[in-house]
């Protein structure tokens, strides 16, 4: 089997690890001597560094709530703080969360976190940022971020689909990658 189809046959296998297929994907790659290819595999394998956009299935938004303390003893507890104040009060970026993990930190996360549920981000630098600006007279004592675990999910099914999707198009653009074979580097004949 060459090694495009043994890429093809493992994506489509329920529960097959990104990993190894990856792996596979950057060898074809470098067979084939697709330098964007090996470098987008080289950045799901190894993750995206700062500096390297990310794809736009990896931006994640987030959700934020807050305990604010106010007179009196008065005091709220876990309000959600709408996207619309955080962009107002911090900065768009915290809105949306930039997963720049590797896919095996991804895989990592969904299996450690609690089916149906979510992630905590760090989020302590708001509290300064939104001090009495969401509730007057309220000081902000914590605020939580959370993503939630479906995104994870939809992130690691964007890479699978989208290893499928180059695969198909590189055997209908470029025949010979059908060819190529695990073994000793060689030219694809064609």
């Amino acid at each position: 089997m060459s090694l495009l189809h043994d890429i093809q046959a493992s994506i489509v296998k329920e529960d097959s690890d990104l990993g190894p297929i990856l792996l596979k994907l950057r060898l074809l790659a470098a067979r084939l001597g697709s330098q964007p290819l090996a470098e987008w595999v080289k950045h799901e394998s190894e993750g995206y560094p700062t500096g390297v956009d990310v794809p736009g299935y990896r931006v994640i938004s987030v959700r934020y709530t807050a305990t604010f303390s106010g007179p009196f003893g008065s005091g709220v507890q876990n309000a959600p703080i709408s996207p619309y104040l955080i962009e107002k009060f911090a900065w768009k970026p915290w809105t949306n969360y930039e997963m720049r993990g590797s896919i095996a930190a991804v895989d990592d996360l969904l299996a450690t976190s609690e089916k149906g549920g979510g992630l905590q981000i760090e989020a302590a630098n708001l509290i300064l940022l939104l001090q009495g600006k969401v509730y007057a007279d309220y000081a902000c004592n914590s605020v939580t971020g959370r993503i939630s675990r479906a995104a994870l999910a939809a992130i690691r099914h964007s890479v699978r689909s989208r290893v499928l999707e180059l695969t198909i198009e590189l055997e209908k653009s470029v025949p010979e990658a059908a060819t190529v074979a695990f073994g000793p580097a060689s030219k694809p004949t064609g």
